[in-house]
């Protein structure tokens, strides 16, 4: 398992991978790629702590934009951001409904 962190774009083989943070917990799968963008469906389990401060009546079914400049590193097996994962509202992030 080698890291590819210097890795311009994301590809259709990280699709499925799971997304954790800088502690190793996770915060969601990828459901989809496109150029150096990632969409990651977030775990219910984190959109449940923070929706409500949010205001998002559908977080669970939303997607969020992950840009490769949040990643640390890609294996394998998994993608590692350089924090949490960016939630934000559609107000200053594009967001998909699957």
């Amino acid at each position: 398992m080698i890291a590819d962190s210097m890795r311009a774009t994301f590809t259709d083989v990280d699709v499925d991978k799971p997304v954790e943070n800088d502690n190793g917990e996770s915060v969601g799968v990828v459901t989809a790629v496109e150029d150096d963008v990632a969409y990651v469906r977030p775990d219910p389990t984190v959109v449940d702590s923070i929706k409500s401060s949010l205001g998002w009546e559908k977080g669970a079914e939303a997607t969020v934009t992950l840009e490769r400049e949040s990643v640390h590193e890609i294996t394998d097996d998994v993608i590692r951001l350089e924090g949490d994962l960016p939630i934000r509202d559609d107000s200053t992030a594009k967001m998909r409904s699957e």
